[in-house]
């Protein structure tokens, strides 16, 4: 049944995002940040589109849309949480310039005008920090994993890298922390890790993930932290994951 499931779903997705990136290139064309806001809401519409089809459902605690515009720092598990933050904020991602060779998310992502972050090079990255700020000073929202690699979602958070915190810093911009929990029904009864992290195959683990009955998600909107004068991007690194971990083991506590 599972395989049947993964199937059916794999067909659907490949449907309604092909129709979809036609009618997304169409209408959002050009370089203004009207554009690049227009797909900031599209991405929402395919990411809940997304979550439909392979039965993610997602429980929100806390209002997204108070937040109008900033950082949104998020704990990372993989390529799910992409579809989930996806579902729940209208937001420009800032994903790794590895994930544009992904098959069909990294093609979709693409439609989402990313800023793409590559740590390879530190020009780039300058760069990449300017478009940064431009983004969040237009009101668009930029997410950002600022583990830098994804983990198993159990054992608490990774120190911050603190580059993506480098604008909020200088510019006094807010910061959104947000933490997300997964839970599934399994396939058949066969269980297995929802988070794509450490040795897993990525192909492989999709196909599972596809062939799951039901995904459940949570997302906590946590209360939303400001820079302090003068504060520099590490001390802010920090202060925010401190923060972020606490509030982790306490829900995780709290069962």
């Amino acid at each position: 049944m599972s395989r049947i499931r993964a199937v059916w779903r794999l067909l659907l997705l490949a449907i309604c995002f092909t129709g979809l990136s036609v009618w997304v290139r169409l209408i959002i064309w050009g370089n203004s940040w009207k554009a690049v806001r227009r797909a900031s809401y599209w991405t929402r519409v395919w990411a809940r589109m997304a979550n439909r089809i392979i039965n993610l459902k997602v429980t929100v605690h806390g209002d997204p849309d108070l937040f109008g515009g900033g950082l949104i720092i998020g704990n990372h598990q993989g390529y799910l949480d992409v579809v989930t933050h996806g579902s729940v904020f209208k937001i420009r991602f800032a994903p790794k310039i590895e994930i544009r060779r992904w098959p069909f998310l990294g093609w979709m992502v693409g439609l989402s005008r990313p800023v793409w972050i590559d740590r390879r090079s530190r020009q780039k990255s300058r760069a990449t920090a300017e478009e940064m700020v431009e983004t969040m000073r237009h009101g668009i929202p930029m997410l950002v994993y600022a583990e830098g690699t994804s983990t198993d979602g159990k054992h608490g958070l990774l120190p911050f890298k603190s580059t993506p915190f480098e604008a909020a810093a200088e510019q006094g911009l807010p910061i959104q922390p947000t933490l997300l929990f997964f839970e599934s029904t399994p396939a058949d009864g066969n269980g297995g890790p929802l988070s794509w992290h450490g040795d897993y195959t990525l192909l492989p683990h999709i196909w599972w993930i596809l062939g799951l009955k039901e995904i459940r998600a949570d997302v906590h909107v946590l209360p939303v932290i400001r820079p302090e004068p003068g504060e520099d991007r590490k001390h802010l690194a920090n202060r925010v994951h401190d923060f972020m971990e606490e509030e982790y083991w306490r829900i995780m506590n709290r069962g």
